[in-house]
């Protein structure tokens, strides 16, 4: 299980976010002996508190200073597939190519962090989706692959 560091104010167990690390730190963390700590999971992944450690450090970046050691786990994710690509128990998921941003399931066909073309486990199988562009569409729980 990864660990990683997060702001203490927002450290507790479940609380999920999204690991937005741009690959070159901003200034406030040039210098800290912590960066690889801070930056090590995979950009644009989800991930959820699993657990907590005793340690905290300080920080220049985060609200409140200081961050706490925690153990991340990938959090499953809410989106739609192909209905033609389920298939068992992993999909590739990728956003609804429909163009359609006024879509009621706009959020759900395209969430923010997941990346596109990735092999991800299915979670659960959540039913059908109306789609009025015409595709065929399930709406699943998925989880990234480790």
């Amino acid at each position: 299980m990864p660990l990683t560091l997060v702001p203490d104010t927002l450290a507790r167990r479940g609380w999920g976010f999204t690991f937005t690390g741009t690959g070159t730190p901003p200034p406030e963390c040039q210098g800290c002996p912590f960066q690889k700590l801070c930056l090590g999971l995979q950009q644009g992944h989800r991930y959820e508190v699993a657990a907590l450690r005793d340690v905290t450090h300080p920080c220049a970046l985060h609200e409140g200073g200081r961050v706490r050691v925690v153990e991340a786990v990938a959090a499953p994710f809410r989106s739609t597939v192909e209905t033609r690509l389920l298939r068992g128990t992993a999909a590739t998921w990728s956003p609804i190519p429909c163009g359609r941003p006024d879509c009621s399931n706009w959020g759900l066909c395209h969430p923010v962090g997941p990346m596109a073309g990735v092999r991800d486990e299915i979670v659960a199988e959540e039913g059908r989706v109306e789609c009025p562009a015409g595709f065929e569409l399930t709406r699943v729980r998925l989880k990234p692959m480790e």
